[in-house]
């Protein structure tokens, strides 16, 4: 077996089934705290940044276990470090240390005041694997459309909830993210002018053109200077027009989802050929633990209201037309 509890897990979590041989494995996570009546007591998992706080509630006898044992023993958790342990008894912070040995830490017991309970604090990383493994999300790829708002379903939820208690007395998974796309191109097609859209693109193949080294940048630099002048726009201004119509800070308004979620973050995906921005990535969050294993809700994109700012906000951009002269306003002018 391998000396890495993490390891083990993975492999009952993978699809080992049988109650004795995940209950072998669970066995792993404690075996090195024998005799000392182990505990692994917390195992918290931050979801996004992949960092992670493990617990284990060691209880040392003042008597003969001291004597005959002399050291307490910890498996390496790969990624993880021993951040500290403290004094049940006191809530005292005790300075030990624990020295490298192999695949093992190792401390003296008289090291340890003669309390009786102590927490050992293990803090690190899990992988995205591990985390595969623990936790399932899913969201609709197609929403619902109904009265000019679109719904997307989504669901997270631990997997193997038996086999994780057997493992652990508290897990935390924080901040548990589903992803769902929302498609905004075609709001944007439909509202940026063609003389407009025609500017961004040279843009495009300008800056395109000037990060590479080519020889056409003068050729690009008078395409887009006459594409300028055509629309009466400057492509840099709506460029980050439609930058800001796709960041966070402006989409938050137009989306929510259910309790517990919450929106967590929101990015502009884009074609590497295209300009406009393809889909809008929108996070929502929601903490997973024993109590609540899982979460299921809906996010809801108000698509009429959006539409509606995304045209308001570009017809500010769009060249005003001028009223041709009549033939009377000529003549008054020319007799002037």
């Amino acid at each position: 077996m391998s000396a890495n509890p993490l390891d083990n897990l993975t492999t009952a979590l993978a699809g080992v089934k049988t109650g004795l041989t995940i209950a072998e494995q669970i066995e792993t996570l404690t075996k090195y705290f024998k005799p000392y009546k182990p505990d692994v007591r917390s195992f918290r998992i931050n979801y996004l940044t992949r960092t992670s706080e493990l617990k284990y509630f060691v209880e040392i006898s003042p008597g003969i276990i001291r004597k005959t044992q002399g050291k307490i023993t910890l498996p390496v958790m790969l990624g993880f470090k021993i951040y500290d342990v403290v004094d049940l008894d006191t809530g005292s912070l005790v300075r030990v240390d624990f020295n490298r040995n192999d695949m093992t830490w190792v401390c003296n017991l008289d090291d340890f005041p003669q309390s009786e309970r102590f927490m050992i604090t293990l803090q690190g990383s899990v992988g995205e694997d591990f985390l595969h493994r623990l936790v399932a999300v899913k969201a609709a790829v197609n929403p619902q459309k109904k009265a000019g708002v679109d719904i997307y379903w989504i669901h997270s939820a631990l997997r193997d909830v038996s086999i994780l208690e057997k493992a652990w007395t508290e897990l935390n998974i924080d901040s548990v993210n589903v992803d769902v796309r929302i498609g905004v191109e075609r709001y944007f097609g439909s509202a940026i002018p063609d003389e407009i859209k025609k500017g961004l693109k040279i843009q495009q193949r300008l800056l395109t053109a000037i990060r590479r080294g080519e020889r056409n940048i003068e050729g690009l630099k008078r395409k887009y200077r006459k594409s300028e002048l055509a629309s009466g726009v400057s492509p840099t201004d709506v460029y980050e027009l439609v930058r800001r119509l796709v960041s966070g800070e402006y989409f938050v308004d137009f989306v929510n989802v259910d309790h517990p979620f919450v929106i967590g973050g929101i990015e502009s995906e884009r074609k590497a050929t295209s300009v406009i921005p393809e889909k809008v990535r929108v996070g929502a969050m929601a903490d997973l633990n024993f109590r609540h294993p899982a979460a299921k809700g809906e996010l809801k994109f108000d698509r009429g209201q959006y539409i509606s700012s995304v045209s308001s906000e570009i017809e500010r951009f769009k060249k005003p037309k001028k009223k041709k002269k009549s033939k009377k306003s000529m003549k008054k002018e020319s007799k002037k």
